[in-house]
């Protein structure tokens, strides 16, 4: 799978999230808050995104280039996740349980998709397995 069909399932489980949140923001949720769930929803496709495509990038390169580029790119993509969390919730009117429960949220089902991404591209590189 190439970084068009992940950018679909990420389509697919924000579209989901938001099937399952939409009754329960409207009727107890304000406005405020959910601004803030879409915001932190928000952040953290952009970082998956980044992710897939530093991996994509990666996956054919050698292996000291490879892990250079994943953990380089997850460490510059949590300090940018870690401003981004700084300036919202310093300058906006951000609804901060909310915002910070949806980041984590999404952070932890996107970086999870985004280890099998990485684990299917290993694999799709190696072949079919041989049986013996």
């Amino acid at each position: 799978m190439g970084v068009g069909g992940f950018v679909k399932q990420v389509g697919v489980v924000v579209l989901a999230a938001c099937l399952i949140a939409a009754y329960p923001l409207y009727v107890y949720g304000s406005p405020r808050l959910t601004w803030s769930v879409a915001v932190g929803c928000g952040i953290c496709v952009l970082n998956v995104i980044a992710g897939c495509v530093a991996i994509s990038w990666a996956i054919r390169r050698s292996h000291r280039v490879f892990f250079q580029t994943v953990f380089g790119s997850m460490g510059i993509r949590m300090v940018l996740i870690g401003i981004a969390l700084f300036l919202l919730i310093r300058y906006t009117d951000v609804h901060v349980a909310g915002f910070v429960g949806a980041l984590f949220v999404f952070y932890v089902l996107f970086q999870t998709m985004e280890v099998f991404f990485l684990v299917r591209g290993q694999a799709r590189l190696k072949g079919p397995r041989q049986e013996v």
